[in-house]
């Protein structure tokens, strides 16, 4: 096998086009090579670059300066590559293996004309097959019956979260613990069901790679493609999986030329299976060509900034080598461009969500800035950052700048309000009962007021009563109930195009960027049609609870906001990277594969611990990969921006301070390269953005220079949620894995315990109560100890508060009313609040509110706003004033918090800053 490394910036797509056009040069037609990348896209270029490379070739003599020179004997064999360009097989990886396997289908048992699976679809028949084999092994002479005992509730989830990195292997290997062996009995066994469910012609993704490489190992099928093909040419090679990269060295072993071209240091999908060490090992093993080392993209100073980060990474084996980290030279057009590189890091103790919003804010400066100074359009502008949440920030502080963007990729497409309509619609469709049919009355589909939707919900015959009272909303349920009983395409197309909405179509309620979304849908579903409406149904539903689905780009023009991840294989004349400090998500997953053995391991099983180990440490290399990815997206200005909370740095900061560019470097402001540290300072106090001046010749708006107050609190918070561990009243931070934020860890899980306990009355001592405790599934990430260690502290509290019980507090059996975790929502000002109030009782004519703390500190005062807002919520419902009561369940202690106390708490927060 021959590999070529090639950086980012150095014409990896021409130096493809040129071995194109050598091998045609030297005999080889064009039918005759395959070229195999990794996107439609990409694939799609290669070919239009193919075929204007021979018509240039022909028409010119030659290709680029010093490329390819055409000899006249040679004119014939590119007249034919042109003849034939259309017909070539220039095509994702997949798509060449189903190629491959449709040339030699009878050999391999399989229908020619095969048929391609979404991997979602596939995931949920490999669910169905899955649940119908865990109620057969219900029954006790079953087989599977003691695995899928003890694997428990859990079952399911593990074994659907093993199906879905069956790319990374082509068959799983238990540790040496009885539940690893549960599982992988139970996920084999449901796997042989899926595939006789999917026969000959139909094949997802995963399983093309499967028979793909069955054939590559079939003498008789690899002879066959062999004399079709001679030469394969593989781009990104970085990024094949496991079984992918398996494929590719088996077709080199049958006497096939396979040549690949890729950079280790943009390997960045660790979280679609990709592998780097694939291509580590195609280096070892194949014969290396001289990497590209001319960076056409990139200006002077960037391109030395590369060098630099490039070689340090790879001098502290930090995610990539030295022979995979070459030097680069400038060259092109570039060269005569000296670029600029600046770096900002915000430096102070204040909480770090307020470093990054006044991070945001610099960030935003300086585009204006640069825009203002050296004349780049915003729409030749990229912020970058590692997660949604960065990109949410910078959106605030353009928006508050008067900065035009776009955001490229943004989170929750298939949460949007737009997209549920149709979920609840076509769902009505097949059955109208509970919340769908809440959501769809309330929808432009049923047009009613909140009063008259509780009217009918809450009749014994709603359907009826909808006919009685909303004639208009029931016909058109009937018409949705029709449509669905075709196929889900053409219900969709009904939902959307068709003017049933008192003359009106559905999307004529939406504005544009709605719009956008539903026909990506519609788009969507017609590329890929479900077998039938359940099956989409269940997609919808799915993909709603999906971080990372996305919704389809916005229109428009300005900065443009994505992630690194969306970022790659683009580029900008102007390329800022925020949130630079921001850590690695923690890795929690219950179930994880070996890298390299493919050992699985659950957590609390045998091997978990070392696999958990070798999972994190790929992670973290992947992330320094990340890094390179985004600092080399930019083609003349490169922004980094990061936050540095006291002497603590994370992220990429060590990196930075490597190269001693860090938050404590001696800050500097040349022409081509500035480096400062920001000190933190309050919002309040911050000089404002710079406004930009109005075009020329326009009149401005009599409202042109007001803005917005900045409401204090956002339109729903918990009142549990404006606190955190240093008490300064900062909103805890999201649980987010995707993003990085801090998830509920250990203290959290026994506070849910602890409380979840209080509020059933459950005893300490009660073995039953206890195991209802730990079968919770807030106790499933934890290992069988953690979980008997957690139980201990479980028990210890309880105790606690049942020694407290008819002492300082009133006796269950005193109380006339009690109300356990009493959900409860106020509106005030513009904010909802909404949380839960631990308890709520009646003493005689006494009403008591009280509050558990598993805290190790006692410090109410962090509890003033919460609880006074709890009184306000009673107050307000049921016209008492209660007593109020603070548990600390650790010291057995009770604080009572003085009415005055609370009202000056509520007082201070509910007001809100002056205007």
């Amino acid at each position: 096998m021959k590999v070529r490394v090639a950086s980012a910036g150095t014409g990896k797509t021409t130096s493809l086009v040129l071995r194109y056009l050598e091998l045609v040069g030297a005999g080889t037609p064009l039918r005759r090579i395959a070229g195999v990348t990794f996107t439609r896209t990409a694939a799609a270029e290669l070919r239009q670059r193919v075929g204007d490379a021979v018509r240039e070739l022909l028409r010119e003599g030659s290709y680029l300066e010093v490329g390819y020179r055409l000899r006249e004997t040679e004119r014939p064999a590119f007249e034919e590559a042109l003849r034939e360009l259309e017909g070539a097989t220039l095509s994702t990886i997949h798509g060449f293996m189903r190629t491959c396997l449709a040339l030699v289908a009878p050999t391999m048992g399989l229908d020619p004309d095969l048929r391609s699976l979404g991997e979602w679809e596939a995931g949920a028949m490999f669910e169905e097959e899955l649940r119908g084999l865990l109620l057969l092994a219900e029954r006790p002479e079953h087989g599977l019956h003691a695995a899928a005992e003890l694997l428990g509730r859990g079952a399911v989830e593990l074994a659907v979260r093993l199906f879905q990195q069956r790319s990374l292997s082509e068959r799983f290997i238990p540790d040496d613990s009885e539940i690893s062996r549960a599982l992988v009995a139970l996920f084999e066994s449901a796997y042989k069901r899926f595939e006789v469910r999917l026969g000959a012609a139909l094949l997802p993704p995963s399983e093309v790679e499967r028979k793909a490489l069955l054939m590559a190992r079939t003498a008789v099928a690899v002879r066959r493609l062999a004399g079709r093909y001679r030469v394969v040419l593989v781009d990104e090679f970085q990024d094949v999986n496991p079984l992918q990269g398996q494929f590719f060295e088996l077709l080199e072993a049958g006497d096939m030329q396979v040549e690949v071209v890729g950079d280790p240091k943009q390997s960045i999908y660790g979280f679609r299976n990709a592998d780097v060490e694939v291509f580590r090992r195609a280096m070892a093993a194949g014969q290396m060509l001289p990497p590209l080392r001319e960076t056409r993209r990139h200006a002077r100073v960037v391109a030395r900034f590369l060098n630099r980060l490039t070689g340090v990474l790879a001098e502290n084996q930090l995610g990539f080598g030295k022979a995979e980290a070459p030097e680069v030279e400038v060259a092109g057009p570039q060269a005569q461009r000296a670029g600029r590189v600046e770096l900002h890091w915000l430096a102070g103790d204040a909480p770090i969500a307020k470093l990054r919003e006044q991070e945001a804010q610099v960030l935003a400066e300086r585009l204006a800035e640069l825009h203002r100074t050296h004349g780049y359009a915003f729409r030749d502008m990229a912020v970058l950052a590692r997660s949604y949440k960065g990109l949410e920030q910078v959106e605030q502080a353009l928006l508050a700048g008067g900065i035009p963007y776009v955001l490229l990729q943004g989170r929750g497409y298939f949460e949007r309000l737009e997209i549920r309509d149709l979920y609840h619609a076509l769902r009505v469709g097949v059955d109208a009962r509970g919340l769908s049919l809440a959501a769809w009355l309330r929808s432009p589909f049923g047009q009613l007021e909140l009063e008259a939707v509780n009217a009918v919900l809450r009749a014994e015959q709603p359907l009826e009563a909808l006919a009685a009272n909303h004639p208009e909303a029931h016909a058109r349920l009937e018409r949705i109930q029709q449509a669905v009983r075709g196929t889900p395409v053409a219900a969709l197309k009904t939902l959307i195009r068709e003017p049933f909405i008192a003359g009106r179509r559905y999307v004529d309620f939406l504005g544009a960027r709605a719009r956008e979304n539903v026909d990506a849908l519609l788009f969507t579903v017609a590329q890929q049609p479900p077998g039938d409406l359940e099956i989409l149904l269940e997609r919808l539903q799915l993909l709603s609870r999906q971080a990372d689905a996305g919704d389809v780009p916005q229109s428009g023009e300005g900065v443009q906001l994505l992630t690194v991840h969306r970022a790659k294989g683009l580029e900008w004349p102007l390329v800022a990277v925020f949130d630079a400090a921001r850590m690695l998500p923690p890795l929690n997953e219950p179930l994880l594969v070996h890298p390299e053995e493919a050992t699985v391991s659950l957590a609390g099983s045998a091997g978990f611990d070392e696999t958990k180990a070798r999972v994190k440490a790929r992670q973290q290399a992947e992330s320094y990969r990340l890094l390179y990815v985004a600092a080399s997206r930019p083609r003349e200005v490169l922004l980094v921006t990061g936050s540095a909370k006291g002497e603590r740095g994370s992220g990429w900061l060590p990196v930075f301070e490597r190269l001693e560019l860090g938050p404590g470097a001696r800050p500097f402001d040349r022409p081509e390269f500035v480096l400062q540290t920001h000190p933190y300072r309050p919002l309040s106090s911050a000089p404002a953005l710079r406004v930009l001046p109005a075009a020329p010749g326009l009149e401005p708006a009599a409202w042109i220079d007001r803005r917005f107050r900045r409401h204090p609190h956002p339109p729903v918070q918990s009142p549990s949620g404006l606190k955190d561990d240093d008490g300064n009243g900062e909103p805890l931070p999201v649980s987010d894995p995707d993003e990085g934020e801090r998830l509920p860890g250990r203290a959290t899980t026994v506070g849910t315990l602890v409380h979840y306990a209080i509020s059933q009355n459950w005893s300490a001592s009660n073995p039953l109560h206890l195991d209802n405790l730990q079968a919770q599934e807030v106790m499933f990430p934890y290992r069988a100890d953690e979980q008997e260690d957690i139980l201990a502290e479980v028990r210890e509290l309880l105790a606690g508060y049942q020694r407290l019980l008819g002492r300082e507090l009133a006796s269950l059996a005193s109380r006339a009313e009690d109300f356990p975790e009493l959900p409860m929502a106020m509106a005030q000002g513009n904010t909802v609040w909404q949380g839960i109030i631990d308890r709520l009782y009646r003493v005689g004519s006494t009403w008591v509110l009280e509050d558990y703390k598993t805290d190790r500190e006692i410090r109410p005062e962090r509890y003033h706003f919460q609880l006074a807002t709890y009184v306000e919520a009673v107050r307000r419902v049921r016209r008492v004033e209660p007593r109020v009561q603070l548990i600390y369940l650790r010291e057995g202690r009770v604080v009572e918090i003085p009415r005055t106390t609370l009202e000056a708490a509520y007082a201070a927060e509910t007001l809100g800053p002056p205007a």
